[in-house]
């Protein structure tokens, strides 16, 4: 297994723990949690959110879909953002979601546009958007399904339906992580405005302007880590 792999291995069980905690959180109660007054007027052009409507993504023939085990499950400790040696800073996991406003996506419809988009199937059955070079390919960000295991049927996507994706990445201070980021959103907004979706930051929230600009300045930040370890 080549350390690619290893890699959009750690970031999906990280994903996937995030998805978790959320579902978690909101099987305990009515989500009662209001947006903050004064990202009012950062919110001019963003879209309402979803209706509080437990995800039950599923393909369309499969009599289980409502069971339990349709929930991800929290991948016991694995951590996406575990730094692989000491003195190394922890790569920054950045994540959004595109969520249904009713109903739920169309495995066709998503297919279509997640191409127009840059993104590609390809390892662990999930989308991502890469940028290849001469000597190699590295995953931008991906996107999994929102769904339990988080994996996209790419045979069938014709019976397949889900109620969000959410998109990922790690960054490891790079110079075009920036770029990464930039990329991450304008994806994420075509899928929410192309399919009739909502974009949500980590924190299940509509993605404000202001929410961007604290994306931007982790990034910077990030980048700032990792040169100052660079130079020890």
């Amino acid at each position: 297994m080549d350390a690619t792999t290893v890699r959009l291995i750690l970031i999906v069980l990280g994903a996937i723990l995030i998805l978790a905690l959320y579902l978690w959180e909101r099987s305990r109660g009515p989500d009662e949690e209001g947006l903050d007054d004064g990202d009012d007027e950062d919110d001019t052009h963003e879209a309402a959110g979803p209706g509080g409507r437990e995800p039950q993504g599923r393909h369309a023939d499969d009599p289980d879909a409502e069971d339990e085990g349709d929930r991800p499950q929290a991948p016991g400790a694995a951590r996406a953002d575990a730094a692989p040696d000491a003195g190394v800073p922890a790569p920054l996991l950045l994540q959004l979601s595109v969520a249904k406003r009713y109903g739920e996506f169309p495995g066709l419809d998503l297919l279509e546009v997640a191409e127009s988009c840059g993104l590609r199937p390809g390892d662990m059955d999930i989308f991502h958007c890469l940028d290849e070079f001469d000597d190699g390919t590295r995953v931008y960000f991906s996107m999994a399904n929102m769904v339990k295991p988080g994996t996209f049927p790419f045979d069938d996507m014709e019976g397949f339906n889900t109620p969000g994706m959410m998109l990922f990445a790690q960054l490891d201070g790079r110079p075009e992580d920036l770029t990464i980021l930039e990329e991450m959103i304008a994806t994420a907004r075509k899928l929410a405005t192309t399919l009739g979706g909502d974009v949500l930051d980590e924190t299940r929230r509509p993605l404000t302007v202001r929410k961007e600009e604290e994306l931007r300045k982790s990034v910077l930040a990030n980048e700032a880590r990792f040169a100052r370890a660079a130079r020890r």
